[in-house]
């Protein structure tokens, strides 16, 4: 027995075994569901890779953390950036003696890096280091948008760098070093690729300074005892949040676990944090989520609490936004395709999140989906992009209530319905498209209408009214689009802005661009071609509203 998509699926076939299975299945649907498959695989195995990579980095972070001795933990470090940023080269550098001094490589050609100093004031290394954030380029040494320095420019070109990205090793608002990672052919980075590099820096940093502490605490017996103690408490609370993430868990049973380690005492705040006794950023790479916030004076537990759950929590909530944006994204694409597939069929009702016995009003929005998500009307919407414009399918919306209810300011919006299983959306989201651009047509901006709003303009929604206007505009201005065309004169746009400036000549040139003179010679071209009396005011109407009809049915059909 063949497998079903969903057998495929499961096993994770690869793209030739998808399409081979849709290149055997009969009817007018096999391709169409290829596509899904195909496109439903590159979300599966993207969001596998994303797993993979946040498991990786838990790994990396207990495997930092056991270790002690700075000439196993540095070469660690710079092995598992290589590895997991697929790189040629990686190096760190500590910075001792305001100097930024190369401590380990991996992927070098020559032993020359090692103990290197460079400055910390020019270079990518002083970008890294003064504003304490990543920085990459994909040509280092084409790159002029930073000044370089001759040590580092030798270095590039002895192991023949390109592509370079630094992050740096930042703990408790001090900026420890720095860790590169580099290619040796021209290549970008994406914003995955820094916020992997960001969040493997964070918790290196950590380890630095743990094998920097442990180091010290070998000084006196007492700070030896207290030292202890931190790292085992830090050990213990790093298993605490490694247990909850290897065991599924995800934002919110790490905020569970870190309320329970203080006793409740601390909050989450979104965005750009808030006031407490001690308030922990929780940020990866450049992407700042908010803060942890204790309320109460805090203990020495409590803070190593927050700094150890902050790139933790920080991890968690990367992958929960990229799971739900991965999640957003596929039913919007589901939405677009059950708007405008040519057949119905009931499961597509269900994929794209809808309900086929549930009535919807369907919008076509000229504007963005921060405008859409701010209105009260369409909080519950299902959303989507299609040719550029924004699509809403509400749930017990009233289109004449939606229009009623519009904001002044709000963007153009096309509104149909009630509709009720997919036909019927698909026949109210063409509806709406056409709406929306008659709308846009006719300069009726920040407006959200139904059809039976258009007035005389609603016969142009009919296949008739456009195929006769069609027939008169050939008759009537037929004559001047083949002179346009014969003399290369935009004689159109010059009949539709004198006739749109009030027969004025001079609002005409102006709005025109060109001298009136200039005009006049244009005009007396268009009264060859349309007779003298075209200036009247019943003739001129005639020809404007004619021009404005072809125009909106033009655009939009």
């Amino acid at each position: 027995m063949a497998e079903t998509w969903f057998e495929l699926l499961l096993r994770d076939a690869t793209p030739e075994e998808l399409q081979q299975h849709g290149a055997g299945l009969p009817g007018p649907a096999a391709e169409r569901e290829t596509t899904h498959a195909l496109r439903l695989s590159m979300v599966l195995r993207d969001q596998a890779r994303r797993a993979s990579e946040l498991a990786a980095l838990n790994d990396i972070a207990i495997s930092l953390a056991t270790l002690r001795a700075p000439d196993e933990l540095l070469p660690e470090i710079v092995g598992q950036a290589r590895r997991l940023l697929g790189a040629d080269l990686a190096y760190l550098g500590l910075i001792e003696e305001n100097r930024l001094r190369l401590k380990v490589t991996s992927g070098a050609l020559t032993p020359e890096l090692v103990g290197l100093d460079l400055p910390l004031h020019v270079g990518l290394v002083g970008e890294v280091i003064e504003h304490a954030a990543p920085r990459w380029t994909a040509d280092y040494r084409a790159d002029r948008r930073f000044r370089h320095d001759e040590t580092a420019d030798a270095a590039a070109g002895v192991e023949n760098m390109r592509g370079l990205l630094g992050v740096p090793l930042r703990l408790r608002g001090r900026v420890l070093g720095a860790l590169f990672a580099g290619k040796r052919q021209e290549r970008d980075f994406t914003e995955h690729e820094v916020t992997l590099a960001s969040a493997l820096a964070a918790h290196a940093a950590i380890a630095i300074e743990n094998a920097r502490s442990v180091a010290e605490l070998a000084e006196t017996n007492e700070q030896l005892a207290r030292r202890t103690r931190e790292l085992e408490q830090t050990l213990r609370w790093d298993q605490r949040l490694t247990r909850v993430v290897l065991g599924g868990g995800g934002v919110e049973d790490l905020l569970a676990e870190i309320r329970s380690a203080t006793r409740g005492a601390v909050r989450f705040v979104p965005g750009r944090g808030g006031d407490g006794a001690l308030v922990q950023p929780v940020v990866a790479g450049q992407r700042e989520f908010g803060a942890l916030v204790l309320e109460r004076e805090p203990s020495p537990d409590d803070r190593l609490v927050l700094e150890r759950a902050a790139p933790a929590l920080a991890l968690a909530l990367l992958a929960e936004q990229s799971a739900a944006e991965a999640s957003r994204r596929t039913r919007a694409a589901l939405l677009v395709d059950l708007l405008t597939a040519s057949s119905a069929r009931p499961q597509d009702m269900r994929q794209a999140g809808l309900d086929a016995e549930a009535d919807y009003t369907v919008l076509v929005i000229d504007g963005t989906r921060a405008q859409v998500e701010q209105l009260p009307l369409l909080r519950n919407a299902f959303l989507a992009e299609y040719g550029g414009r924004l699509v809403a399918v509400a749930p017990a919306a009233e289109p004449g209530r939606v229009r009623r209810e519009w904001p002044a300011d709000g963007p153009a919006a096309g509104v149909a319905g009630p509709a009720r299983g997919q036909a019927a959306l698909s026949r109210c989201f063409t509806e709406a498209r056409q709406i929306l651009g008659a709308l846009t047509a006719l300069g009726r901006r920040g407006e959200a209408a139904t059809a039976s709003q258009l007035g005389l303009y609603r016969i142009l929604l009919d296949h008739t009214g456009r195929r006769d206007l069609e027939q008169a505009f050939d008759e009537q201005l037929g004559p001047v689009l083949v002179e346009e065309r014969r003399r290369g004169v935009p004689l159109l746009e010059t009949l539709r802005v004198f006739l749109d400036e009030g027969r004025r000549p001079r609002a005409a040139a102006t709005a025109l661009a060109i001298h009136v003179n200039t005009l006049y010679q244009r005009l007396r071209t268009l009264d060859g071609l349309l007779g003298e009396g075209w200036r009247e005011p019943g003739r001129a109407l005639e020809l404007q509203l004619l021009l404005r009809l072809r125009d909106l049915t033009r655009e939009q059909y």
